[in-house]
């Protein structure tokens, strides 16, 4: 409990709607900054025992000085912008150097200068905390927490065995080994859950098992999708033929074989039976009667021979020639032209997406939808992305990688541009609630077999809705992400707590203080401690390993583990 605790947050938001509610449930003092022009409908969900604290003309070192920052637990910078966010820390840092502050951040390499330069306790990414769940639920599967280190996530992911999963049949000591992912827990169909470490002995994996793994976050993605029906069928046909591997003419599904090529293949028929008729009537060498009929062919003159004396039929043959050749050259200038042009009216169109099979669809282009569509690509998903315009901040970062369709996603037209009737799922991720379950509507009706997510913020509205509308999954990205904020906030080592009915986890982020040898490792996994990933000081991130090296001090760990054994690790 945090009873007699205060805690200051910057910034109305979402986020600090549900970390304030959060708070005020565990007896926290919250004070919020806030501008007077934030909208209404927020300030309405607010706890009563908020006490808020406008931005008067005088700005904010006077609304800090108001909210009293001398005896708080943490500040929290929660504004929507990176800039008002860094704003705020630098003054909490200069003002109240001792006050730890929990800053939010989308740009990941800001985030990790904050973290460094300003000594910021932690700085995170909503849309990256949130993304792994939106991305894992196309397959299925449940995203428990996720941990940030360095420029990484770590994602804790339940994952449901399917019959002929490549799971199936894997001795559980071994998926590490393969797959590169620790493993917390496993239950057997029907069963109760076991922690990994009271295994005795080896446990061969079946399916309708089910397990929690932890790892990187290509590693835990790639994983889950392998071992989604529907997913790894989709992902096979990403593979087969990627929307930029298409035949340029290939338009609405059939393929349109134009005149154009028969017509190039006549017309250099005709320029070669030209080359013997005039080495044959001028007595020409070979070699100059194809000049010839290539200077004749291109340029409006003979260039170095002329048909002045020549016989009548010889001459006309000439102007012929003199044609064919223009017009050659036009078919070839026109399919330069096509080709160079075609990808981009192909995108205009929607007409990749509507050939596409077994795709994600992600509507809405914002920060979440982003890094979910980016997620899904990295592990050869083929997705379309549906946007309201056309030119966002992230569209041509997209674009490059996978369609972007002009339109909004409630209306069913613009859903069958997108191939909704042939995706695996569609992903409605919006900053609109009712938006995203017109989208699902729309999609349960033109195609009864993709899986749905919607993005809602309400969480009592989205257990409601979820059957009445029959959306698969309805998560929200500020839920997903309070429990990283709130863990930082009210401990310094950001600790992360998993319950799976009845088990308890632990998960942080931990710096080691001191060299630990492998032995010392070995004691820590014996305990049930799980290195999930590791990076020595400066070096990229590395998955968990059967057996680890030595570690020096400074090197960093994502761990998870028992509440007691993990408390004794970090202390």
């Amino acid at each position: 409990m945090l009873l007699g605790k205060r805690f200051v947050i910057y910034g109305l938001s979402r986020l600090s709607v549900r970390i304030s509610s959060q708070l005020v449930a565990s007896r926290a003092e919250v004070t919020i900054i806030m501008s007077t022009s934030t909208d209404e409908s927020l300030t309405a969900l607010l706890a009563p025992a908020v006490k808020i604290v406008p931005i008067g003309p005088t700005g904010l070192v006077d609304a800090f000085v108001d909210a009293d920052l001398s005896d708080v637990e943490c500040v929290l910078a929660l504004a929507d912008g990176d800039l008002e966010n860094l704003r705020a820390a630098v003054l909490v840092r200069r003002t109240e150097p001792d006050v730890p502050v929990v800053v939010r951040a989308f740009d990941p390499a800001l985030a990790d200068q904050l973290e460094a330069g300003l000594k910021v306790r932690r700085a995170f990414s909503v849309s990256a905390l949130a993304a792994p769940a939106f991305a894992m639920a196309t397959s299925g599967h449940v995203v428990l927490d996720t941990v940030r280190i360095a420029d990484g996530e770590v994602p804790i992911v339940q994952i449901e065995i399917g019959s002929g999963m490549p799971l199936a049949g894997l001795m559980l000591t071994d998926v590490k080994g393969r797959h590169r992912c620790a493993v917390l827990a496993y239950k057997r169909a029907g069963g109760t859950w076991t922690a990994s470490v009271s295994v005795d002995g080896e446990v061969q994996l079946q399916a309708g098992d089910t397990i929690v793994i932890g790892g990187l976050l290509a590693d835990v993605l790639t994983l889950g999708a392998a071992n989604s029906r529907l997913l790894a069928i989709s992902a096979a046909h990403g593979r087969k033929r990627t929307p930029t591997q298409w035949p340029w003419n290939k338009i609405d599904g059939g393929m349109r074989f134009t005149l154009m090529p028969r017509l190039a293949a006549a017309l250099v028929a005709i320029l070669i039976g030209s080359v013997f008729v005039f080495a044959k009537s001028l007595h020409l060498r070979l070699v100059d009667a194809i000049y010839f009929v290539i200077t004749t062919a291109t340029t409006t003159g003979y260039g170095d021979i002329t048909l002045k004396d020549s016989p009548d039929w010889l001459k006309l043959f000439g102007g012929f020639v003199m044609l064919v050749g223009g017009a050659l050259l036009g078919v070839v200038f026109s399919q330069l032209a096509a080709v160079a042009t075609a990808d981009r009216l192909d995108e205009l169109m929607g007409r990749k997406a509507a050939r596409m099979r077994g795709h994600v669809i992600v509507t809405g282009l914002g920060n979440l939808g982003y890094r979910t569509a980016k997620l899904l690509r990295n592990v050869g998903m083929p997705v379309v992305v549906i946007e309201l315009t056309h030119n966002t901040r992230f569209s041509a970062a997209v674009r490059a990688r996978c369609p972007v369709i002009t339109g909004d996603a409630r209306l069913p037209e613009e859903l069958e541009r997108a191939g909704v009737r042939k995706a695996a799922a569609v992903i409605a991720c919006t900053n609109d609630d009712l938006a995203n379950i017109q989208t699902c509507l729309h999609v349960r009706r033109l195609n009864p077999n993709a899986r749905v997510v919607a993005r809602m913020f309400d969480e009592s509205l989205a257990d409601r809705i979820s059957g009445a509308f029959d959306i698969d999954v309805a998560l929200s990205a500020s839920t997903i992400a309070a429990k990283a904020f709130v863990g930082a906030a009210t401990d310094e080592r950001a600790f992360r707590t998993i319950n799976i009915e009845g088990i308890q986890f632990l998960a942080c982020r931990y710096t080691l203080t001191a060299p630990v040898t492998s032995a010392q490792i070995d004691e820590w996994r014996s305990g049930g401690v799980r290195i999930l990933a590791w990076r020595r000081a400066g070096e990229p991130l590395e998955p968990p390993l059967q057996h680890f090296p030595a570690l020096d001090a400074g090197s960093e760990l994502v761990i998870s583990g028992p509440p007691e054994k993990v408390l004794e690790v970090t202390r």
